[in-house]
């Protein structure tokens, strides 16, 4: 007899055929997990968020007359060989996981389950994205430019085409969108909801906190529509936008609720592209659904075997202990103490605060990258292997050089002002350049330039090696020896 195994990601039947049996069991792993080099501790809104999913799923699955488990357990090995014995089951089947590093432990699995003469049977996963793996390299022999892979999506979806010319004539609107509205009020966010799996997970886990994310698919729907009600028209203007009194600034918070396939991506791309909106807002919007998140895992499976051995510019500090709320109260600069207060409330922040406040600050220190990917994944809801390690240690941590960023992804001060409001109330002083309180983005950025020059010019970039020129670099090694990360 045949059952399913099923994976935290895979909250949908279209993942499964039930000609090939009924029977599905899925385990809530509230240990640690074992992550190539590291062990890992998932945040609670992680935890409770997997557990709640996950019995509602398998609730309905029961209502469907199907036979579903669901277990908490320490060990998947452990438990899958006990209901093995117990059901009579000689073969499970998993869907191949989209995290390299779970597939990896499920190999692991099966070789243990084949002495008990039990089959571990992997099929492919062809639901979790548009395009398969073996598709991208059927058309690319290495990753090709993200823009050439954008347009080639475009064009084999259908999406915001006119024949074979994209709509208004523009694949993308990227200098539009750099907008920081002085006026700008905090962000309507939807109110969360309460279900079955929540509020069994909430007991399970004995927490009293609001939890922001969907956890089962009618939520899901209603709140992809509350986007496209009260924040879509206002999408693609600030997207870039920082504010120190909204967490979220017109972002639709669903990666996590896509991640999880509670809404499948095509499904969100062609409900966007139906809306009467301006194409700034649609473009924008899908982008990052059919262009980034399947480049991203593209990407990491291409260079899943080499990624985690990189590191480029041999930057080796340790993360500072504010990362994880140890005196983070006492951190004097805004921008930073905003943005990873945001990431420990709500396991969430968008975009520009992870690029350019985060990893700008952890990439201008010299922090070790793996040690920036490790809190990434320990601190978001919406954290998977695929996406969090290429973005944090290829793109952000420019740890494998230039294999997917062409440059390193450092700004000054100046960025940060003109995009957000955190530089008003700041202890810094943005306007002073050699002084004790001089804001540390301006004399970190002034120093990562010095140290790699060379890496400036061969980017393409001599005119920031040449505006070192106007800059007193001794006076500026002075600051960064007294500060302190």
């Amino acid at each position: 007899m045949k059952a399913y195994f099923i994976l935290y990601n895979q909250i949908n039947l279209s993942y499964f055929d039930a000609k090939i049996t009924d029977r599905f069991l899925y385990v809530h792993h509230n240990w640690k997990i074992n992550f190539n080099w590291k062990i890992l501790n998932l945040n609670i809104k992680s935890k409770i968020l997997d557990y709640a999913l996950w019995y509602n799923f398998v609730k309905s699955l029961n209502d469907k007359w199907y036979k579903a488990e669901f277990k908490v357990e320490k060990s998947f090995y452990s438990w899958i060989l006990s209901y093995c014995k117990d059901e009579k089951i000689d073969e499970i089947i998993v869907v191949k996981p989209t995290e390299n590093y779970v597939y990896e432990n499920f190999k692991n699995i099966r070789l243990k389950l084949e002495k008990e003469a039990i089959k571990l049977t992997f099929i492919e996963d062809n639901s979790s994205f548009l395009l398969s793996h073996k598709e991208f390299l059927d058309n690319y022999k290495t990753p090709p430019i993200m823009e050439v892979f954008y347009r080639f999506m475009r064009k084999k979806y259908d999406i915001l085409m006119d024949s074979w010319k994209p709509v208004w004539w523009k694949w993308n609107f990227d200098k539009e969108n750099r907008w920081f509205d002085k006026n700008h009020s905090k962000t309507e966010t939807y109110k969360s909801e309460m279900s079955i799996g929540l509020e069994k997970a909430l007991g399970f886990y004995n927490y009293k906190e609001e939890l922001n994310y969907p956890t089962d698919r009618n939520w899901a729907i209603k709140l992809l529509n509350f986007f496209i009600k009260n924040n879509l028209d206002n999408f693609w203007k600030l997207e870039d936008a920082m504010y120190e009194k909204d967490d979220y600034v017109y972002h639709s918070n669903l990666s996590t609720a896509i991640n999880f396939w509670l809404l499948s991506p095509l499904e969100v791309i062609n409900i966007i592209n139906k809306q009467d909106t301006s194409i700034n807002n649609k473009e924008w919007f899908i982008r990052q659904i059919l262009w980034w998140r399947e480049y991203m895992y593209h990407f990491f499976h291409f260079y899943k075997d080499s990624i985690y051995e990189n590191n480029f510019l041999n930057h080796k500090n340790d993360l500072p202990g504010y990362f994880w709320w140890d005196d983070l109260e006492k951190l004097w600069l805004n921008c930073l103490k905003t943005s990873v207060k945001r990431v420990l409330s709500n396991s969430y922040g968008h975009h520009i605060e992870r690029l350019m406040i985060i990893w700008n600050y952890t990439l201008l220190n010299s922090i070790n990258p793996l040690e920036v990917n490790r809190w990434f994944f320990e601190m978001y809801t919406d954290a998977f292997e695929w996406v969090v390690s290429p973005n944090v240690l290829s793109m952000s941590q420019y740890s494998d050089g230039w294999k997917l960023a062409t440059k390193p992804y450092v700004s000054s001060w100046n960025y940060i002002n003109k995009m957000s409001d955190f530089c008003t109330n700041c202890e810094y002083n943005v306007k002073n350049k050699y002084e004790t309180d001089s804001c540390p983005f301006n004399f970190l950025y002034w120093n990562f330039v010095n140290d790699n020059k060379e890496i400036f010019k061969a980017t393409r970039q001599p005119f920031v090696v040449k505006n070192l020129e106007k800059i007193d670099i001794e006076k500026i090694k002075q600051i960064k020896e007294k500060f302190k990360s």
